[in-house]
């Protein structure tokens, strides 16, 4: 995991980015992450998680809208929607914010990408990149928390859950339809 404060020093956002390998298939790595709705429980200091858009597009992709809320430490969460596009041909889901929502945030925008392991048979290497831009400077706890904690545990919970379930399978609504 590499993070990196914004160029104000951190004080208005930041960015990681993380490469690892999961000694599970990607169809159980995406379970983990298609299943949204699944990530409270998961993902900690995630309090709430609620698709409230889910629809195919014309071009195969999917369109996930999803409202989160992050508590940070007592009396600081943060509210935010965000707009998923899942690439299933691509492997791929990026995301940013609804800019049709207000968030607590003033820009949120990543990119999770699977691929098979070069050498390990039935272990995905998974590829994952965040950036958060806050609305105005936040105390130096909350920082910290946002740009230690929080980020590595974004993907280290994908690590454990797909790990401990290698047989899942992709969720039935976005797996791939029978063609004869």
């Amino acid at each position: 995991m590499k993070q990196i404060p914004s160029s104000d020093g951190g004080g208005g956002g930041g960015r990681a980015i993380c490469v690892q390998d999961v000694m599970a298939p990607r169809d159980a790595v995406w379970n983990q992450i298609l299943s949204l709705d699944d990530y409270v429980g998961k993902v900690n200091k995630l309090k709430e998680c609620r698709n409230y858009e889910v629809k195919r597009r014309e071009d195969g992709t999917w369109g996930i809208k999803t409202k989160m809320v992050v508590g940070v430490l007592p009396g600081y969460s943060y509210e935010y929607y965000c707009d998923h596009t899942y690439h299933p041909e691509k492997d791929s889901v990026t995301w940013c914010l609804d800019y049709d929502k207000t968030s607590d945030f003033d820009d949120v925008a990543g990119h999770w990408h699977l691929e098979d392991h070069p050498t390990k048979s039935k272990c995905t290497r998974v590829f994952y990149a965040c950036d958060i831009k806050f609305k105005s400077a936040v105390p130096k706890p909350i920082m910290n928390f946002l740009t230690k904690s929080a980020l590595r545990q974004a993907t280290s919970w994908v690590k454990r859950e797909s790990e401990a379930k290698p047989t899942a399978t992709i969720p039935e609504q976005f797996a791939p339809a029978f063609v004869p």
